[in-house]
C-alpha cells in the first residue's frame, strides 16, 4: 500500500512522466545541417508552386564539405605521415586545418571550378584521381575522403594510389551497412539521393577491396547517427591501408 502511494506522487512531479517515456526510446544522434538543406530545398519548391520534382532534382551530387570531420582529422593525425595528397580536395577545406598542423600538403581536385577555389588557399591542381601527375612515391600519405563512391574506374584510382604512396592511405566512403536495419523503418540514408555515388561499401567490402592492393587494412566506422533496436548505426567507414604493419 505504501509503495502504491510513493508510486502516485512521483508520477505526478512535473515532467516525471514525459521523461519515463522517453527512457524507453532510441537516442536519435540528428543531423542539423542536411535538415536545413533539405528544409530550405522543399520550401524554395514550394514558394515556386513547382507542380512535381524528377529524378534529376533530388538525385544531384552535393556540395564540397564546409568543415573538415574531428573524427577524420583525428586518424589523420594519428596515421598519416609528414606529405599529403588529398584526392578530390574540394574547396581545400582539410588541406587549411592539415597546414595548421605542420604536414605538407597537396590536393587535388576533378572539378575545375573547385580546384580553382582550393588554389586559393593550398596547393592544389585540377587532376583526375585515376591520372596522377605525380613521380613514384612522391607522398608519405594519400587521403580520399568521400570520393571512392564517385569514381567510375575506382581500380584505376586505387592502382595509381599506391604507385604515388610511400606509406598509406587513408579513405572514407557512405556505410552501406546500416542499410538492412534502415529499410525495417522505412528510413533511406541521404548518400542514396546523390546520383553521383555509383560505387558503394559495407566495412566487409571495403577492406577486400583494398587489400588487393594493401597487405594491412583496418577499417573503422564513424558518424553515429541513429540507435535502432538496441544497434547503433554509423553513417561513414574509414579505412587505413598500409605496405607495412
Amino acid at each position: 500500500m505504501q509503495l502504491k502511494l510513493l508510486i502516485s506522487k512521483v508520477a505526478k512531479l512535473p515532467g516525471w512522466w514525459k521523461r519515463r517515456r522517453q527512457m524507453g526510446r532510441p537516442r536519435v544522434i540528428r543531423n542539423e545541417v542536411m535538415k536545413t538543406i533539405y528544409r530550405d530545398f522543399f520550401n524554395a519548391h514550394e514558394e515556386k508552386k513547382t507542380p512535381m520534382l524528377h529524378r534529376g532534382d533530388l538525385y544531384a551530387p552535393g556540395p564540397p564539405v564546409t568543415m573538415p570531420s574531428g573524427e577524420i582529422l583525428e586518424i589523420i593525425e594519428t596515421y598519416a605521415g609528414k606529405s599529403i595528397l588529398d584526392i578530390g580536395c574540394g574547396h581545400g577545406v582539410y588541406g587549411r586545418e592539415l597546414l595548421k598542423k605542420g604536414f605538407e600538403y597537396t590536393g587535388i581536385e576533378g572539378d575545375e571550378g573547385y580546384a580553382a577555389e582550393a588554389a586559393k588557399y593550398v596547393n592544389a591542381f585540377h587532376m583526375r584521381a585515376e591520372k596522377l601527375e605525380f613521380p613514384d612515391k612522391s607522398f608519405d600519405t594519400v587521403i580520399m575522403l568521400e570520393v571512392l563512391e564517385h569514381l567510375d574506374d575506382p581500380y584505376g584510382a586505387l592502382a595509381e594510389i599506391v604507385r604515388v604512396a610511400r606509406k598509406n592511405l587513408i579513405v572514407s566512403v557512405p556505410n552501406l551497412g546500416p542499410m538492412k536495419d534502415c529499410v525495417e523503418h522505412n528510413l533511406v540514408m541521404h548518400h542514396f539521393l546523390d546520383g553521383t555515388h555509383v560505387n558503394f561499401f559495407t566495412g566487409g567490402m571495403l577492406e577486400r577491396f583494398l587489400r588487393d592492393y594493401f597487405p594491412y587494412v583496418k577499417v573503422t566506422e564513424f558518424g553515429q547517427f541513429f540507435n535502432l533496436s538496441g544497434s547503433k548505426l554509423y553513417y561513414h567507414l574509414a579505412a587505413i591501408a598500409s605496405f607495412e604493419r
